[in-house]
């Protein structure tokens, strides 16, 4: 098998992610070549690699056996490991939210009630102005 499209091929295949770490945007994916021999189009010679990992197996950093046992192992991604405590996450931050502005409400509120009573001693008493003069420019 000879085919010229061994990224298509290879895609259609293999799940849409990087056979060793897990990365997983389709578009950034490569396919490598495990014998190293860009004519050897089989399936068996091809593996989804992320960028990053296709370079480590090019230069013999991640092994073409460790490389082919995590290609052809039946995995599933398991979200509850990395998700644990996402719940009581989002709850906590939604209660932050409501406190805050129920706090933001409040300092309104109290702003306005003391602009308000301020209002209402300046109409009854008189009250002296100062002006500061050295903010002032000729």
């Amino acid at each position: 098998m000879n085919t010229p499209n061994y990224r298509k091929l290879a895609l259609e295949h293999y799940p849409p992610i990087c056979c060793f770490c897990g990365f997983g945007i389709k578009e950034v994916l490569e396919v490598a070549h495990l014998d190293g021999n860009r004519q050897n189009n089989e399936l068996e010679n091809l593996a989804v690699l992320c960028p990053n990992c296709h370079k480590l197996h090019d230069i013999d950093l991640i092994s073409t056996a460790i490389v082919r046992e995590m290609r052809d192992s039946n995995r599933s991604i398991d979200w509850k490991k990395r998700m644990k405590d996402a719940g009581s996450k989002a709850a906590t931050t939604r209660k932050r939210k409501i406190a805050a502005r129920k706090a933001v409400e409040t300092r309104t509120l109290n702003l306005l009630s003391r602009k308000k009573s301020s209002r209402n001693l300046s109409d009854s008493e008189p009250q002296s102005i100062t002006i500061n003069h050295s903010n002032i420019h000729p």
